[in-house]
């Protein structure tokens, strides 16, 4: 395959690392964009929940040993479902509805971002 984009990567592993579901709805949207506030920040390095829905096996057993938070958007936790089947155990998760958030019905403002990412930042 051939490369087209020159920008770097901006995937991290660190102790303290940061996945989202990223989905298609207004939810997974909002855990992509706190996902990335919290990398921006400085709080985690944000990682590719693909990877291990891919199965890249040495990356999976790296990001095992680290301090991960799942941000799922909704009840179908795809995130958390990936990990679960990748052999995850100890992880620390957050689903936006759960913080009284409704799939289809959330808009994508700085003010929802900022709320999520409060709860977010503080999970350890």
């Amino acid at each position: 395959m051939e490369k087209t984009n020159n920008a770097p990567c901006l995937c991290g592993v660190s102790e303290y690392m940061v996945l989202a579901c990223s989905g298609a709805c207004d939810l997974g949207q909002i855990t992509d964009l706190v996902a990335r506030k919290l990398r921006d920040n400085g709080v985690r390095k944000m990682n590719c929940l693909a990877v291990v829905g891919a199965g890249i096996e040495k990356s999976i057993a790296d990001f095992k040993t680290k301090n991960i938070l799942m941000l799922d958007g909704c009840p179908i936790d795809c995130g958390k479902q990936i990990l679960d089947k990748a052999g995850f155990e100890n992880y620390t998760y957050l689903r936006v509805t759960d913080l009284g958030f409704k799939k289809g019905q959330t808009p994508v403002t700085d003010e929802v971002i900022q709320i999520v990412y409060e709860k977010s930042e503080v999970l350890y």
